[in-house]
């Protein structure tokens, strides 16, 4: 089995999570996604994270608040074991722009609202992750 480690944003913004619309670029059938991407040589999963926000949404986070939530395991039916190193990170007040720059938008859903999407794995421990430890 492939191992795929990612670094996921948890972007949060009145309690709302932000979450890339990916039915047009689905690689596994998945409809919705955390925005992030895969670790690169050379890189820790906190790099990773600001460099995918800047290529994915435009915006520098280095200066925002951000928490890591620790490191969540998912086995696939098809073949890729993802290890997810979970970010949660609140979005500033002056930020209500966001242009995805690689799905087909970026969008805005209660946590109860999120579990019910289409992702490539079931979220419930990413979000559980979130409302224990950032929320």
């Amino acid at each position: 089995m492939k191992i795929k480690n990612v670094a996921c944003a948890l972007l949060v913004k009145d309690n709302k999570l932000l979450l890339q619309d990916r039915k047009s670029i689905s690689k596994y059938g998945e409809e919705w996604s955390f925005f992030g991407g895969g670790i690169e040589d050379g890189e820790n999963s906190k790099e990773a994270l600001i460099r995918e926000i800047k290529e994915e949404l435009g915006f520098d986070i280095s200066s925002w608040e951000i928490s890591y939530l620790g490191e969540i395991v998912h086995y696939t039916d098809f073949g890729i074991e993802y290890h997810r190193f979970l970010y949660g990170i609140k979005i500033p007040e002056n930020i209500n722009i966001f242009d995805d720059k690689e799905g087909s938008g970026a969008y805005f859903f209660s946590l109860d609202e999120a579990r019910k999407l289409k992702f490539n794995t079931n979220i419930d421990a990413e979000i559980s992750q979130l409302e224990n430890n950032f929320l």
